[in-house]
This record gives C-alpha cells, structure tokens and sequence, in this order.
C-alpha cells in the first residue's frame, strides 16, 4: 500500500491513508510524511476529508469503517491491485513477475538492470531494494518512465487477474496460498491474459548458463538471479550491462538481510513464513555457515496459514532441531486485528515438536526473546529472525544488531 500512495504522488494525487500499526516516526511512515503523505491511526479515523478514490487490500475487511463509509457517500473503491492498473497506461510496456517465491528480489534485480540499461523502468515491488533505499527514500518503488513498467503480482488473492501485461516472468509454483494444481489453474490463466511473452518454468529451467558474481546467498537466490539474467538477455539487454547491474545488487531488505553482530553471532532477518521459504532460507545459512549452528526465531504471521501448514511446520521444525546445537524459538502468533478463525496456535506447534535436547522455546514477548539470546549467542552460532507481518520483529532485530 505504501508503494500504491509513492506512485499517487508521482501521478499527482494527494494521498492520505490509514493503517493500524501507524507509528509517526518508523519508516515506511515518516518517509511518506516527507512525500506530502497524511496518515493516521485508524482509531483516529474521521470522515471529514473530501476522497475522490478509496483504495484497499486484502487483509481490510468488507466492514471495515472506512469502506462502508466510502460506499455510502458513493466513493469510487478499488482493491489495491485494481488501483495500480488503473494508474498504468494501457499502451504502456508491463512486465510482472509471478510465482510462489522469488517475486521481490526479481523484480527489484530486473530494475537494477533496467536502470542500468538507461531504460529507467517505474518499478513496483513488494519489499524494499537496498540499492534504492537511502534517508527519504523507502525503495520499494522507483518512479521512472511512465511507459515502462515492471511489477511484482499476486497469486495469494488472485489480485494478478487485474492485469494485461505485456511480458510475464514466472518464477516458480510450490504450496503456499494454494496446493500446486491450483496454482497451476492461476498461472496458467494468466498466461492467456500475457499479450506478448509469457517466460515459463521449463524456458528458465532448460537455460542452464552460469550465474554472475553476485552478493546473494542461498540456492533459491541463484535461481532467482538465473531467472532476471535469462530474461533480461531475451529483452535484448547486453550481457556486459547485465552482469555489472547483478554484482552492484545489494539485495532485498527482510529477504535473508545482514543487519550486523550480536554478541559474536552473525544476524539476518527475513521475510520468509510458509515451509517451503523457510526451509530455503535455512539452507541458504547452513552453506554460508557450514561449521555454525543456527539459532531460528520465527512469529508466524496468521492462524489460518499455520493451521493450512501445520504438519509441513512440525516436519520441518523436527528436522532443524535435530541437529544438535540448533535452537529453535517459536512467538505466538501475530494477530493484527479484524476477523480471525483460530484452529491451531504456536503453542500447539511446540507441543508437536520432539524437544528432547530442551532446543525449542515457545517466548512471548521480544525481551523473553533478548534474554534468552543474551544466554545463548556466541561466535558459533547465528541468528535467523523470520516472519512476515510483526513489524516489531525487524525493528527487535535490528536493534540488537546494533
């Protein structure tokens, strides 16, 4: 959403939003009271405003105070996505990239090339590019030529049927929102809404060239890069331009970041909560720290996505603290506020787990957290946070990194 209020501006709107956790001086906030962006709290919402255009996304609920009011005065709704198309000239070059994982960094390595290329995309992504972000600047959108776009799209909720693009990159299909034959159905649909080139999996997977030197970890990140690099080549950017564009990409943030040291022990953050990313990311430490063992701290980010994946979480989790000297720490899920169905619960989790070496912890507060850590750390080990929504679990993070 912050990304859709950059691009209003851009497009030369007054924007004004509001959002549950607004906190004044935490980024993305302040940097969009910088741009002219009025935000408040949403139990300080008042209708007195003059609003043109309510725009939503998924995780608003269909009673929320704002959209009945909108509805009843007659405002023109869009769901996020909706909105952006809109904002999109229809003759305009769009390429989007989708799939189950991978989304963010590709997009946000695909405009580092473009940019590189002098082509300077308008870039839409789901997270933050290092490269991007400075002191006004949140980097998870770059406003550029109007005529070219490139945007990271949404399986989850089925938002990337808004979209015509012109190109489309898919990255990969793995369970996560759907099971895989459904996720097929969705990509496979909106291969047909691909007016030019839709980049499939087998494409990517037949194109077997060595990656360029690159400051990513893990294998999920070679392939990622692997995938910008193919495409970009077959969108006649020259190979010379590309492979200095993918060493200068410094990364995407909460997408397994280095933030710095605590007490001797390397620490990451990073966005990933079902399985599969995961299971990615563990491995992507285990190859950078082979002599290491890991110390994992994961909030889930909703009960109905734990209770979809529950037995994959337990699997998964049973075979990390297995090794010996790993340690696991679970937080009880992040619940943001409106309607909520709860079948299973962390605590849940941790009674399915095999702790016979006492290397799991269920913790509820970020002190609990800081404590056990302060025990804990050494140079032998490292610190993986994950999770997607607390966004109090980056800022604990990063604050002992500190």
């Amino acid at each position: 959403m912050n990304g859709l209020a950059q691009l209003s501006i851009y497009f030369g709107y007054k924007v004004s939003g509001s959002d549950r956790a607004y906190k004044e001086n935490q980024d993305p906030y302040s940097k969009l009271k910088l741009l002219g962006v009025k935000i408040i709290s949403l139990n300080k919402y008042n209708q007195s405003e003059k609003i043109d255009i309510l725009v939503y996304s998924t995780a608003i609920e269909s009673n929320h105070p704002e959209l009945i009011y909108a509805k009843e005065k007659k405002i023109k709704c869009y769901h996020r996505a909706e909105f952006l198309n809109y904002l999109i000239p229809s003759d305009a070059t769009l390429i989007a990239v989708a799939g189950t994982a991978g989304k963010s960094t590709t997009v946000g390595l695909l405009g580092l090339i473009y940019e590189e290329a002098g082509l300077n995309p308008t870039v839409y992504n789901g997270a933050s590019v290092l490269n991007w972000v400075n002191k006004t600047k949140i980097g998870n959108v770059r406003l550029g030529d109007k005529k070219l776009w490139i945007i990271e799209v949404d399986e989850s909720d089925k938002s990337l049927f808004q979209f015509n693009p012109t190109h489309t990159l898919l990255t990969n299909i793995g369970k996560d929102h759907y099971n895989v034959s459904e996720l097929i159905e969705i990509f496979d649909q909106f291969k047909k809404q691909t007016k030019k080139k839709f980049t499939n999996l087998d494409e990517l997977n037949y194109s077997r060239h060595n990656v360029p030197k690159n400051n990513l970890i893990g294998v999920h990140n070679e392939t990622n890069v692997r995938n910008a690099v193919y495409f970009s080549k077959k969108m006649n950017i020259a190979e010379k331009t590309i492979n200095e564009a993918v060493f200068k990409f410094q990364g995407i943030e909460r997408r397994l970041q280095k933030l710095g040291n605590f007490r001797g022990m390397d620490v990451y953050d990073d966005y990933a909560h079902s399985p599969m990313k995961i299971n990615a990311s563990i491995n992507a430490i285990y190859d950078c720290y082979p002599e290491h063992n890991v110390i994992l701290l994961w909030r889930p980010h909703g009960y109905s996505t734990l209770n979809e994946h529950f037995s994959d979480y337990t699997d998964l989790f049973n075979k990390f603290i297995r090794k010996k000297n790993n340690l696991l720490i679970l937080m009880p899920v992040y619940y943001a506020g409106g309607t909520v169905h709860i079948i299973k619960t962390t605590e849940d989790l941790i009674k399915n787990l095999n702790n016979m070496y006492d290397s799991s912890q269920f913790l509820t507060t970020f002190n609990d957290v800081y404590l056990y850590l302060c025990k804990n750390a050494n140079s032998k080990k490292v610190l993986l946070g994950m999770g997607a929504r607390d966004p109090d679990l980056p800022l604990f993070l990063r604050r002992i990194a500190k």
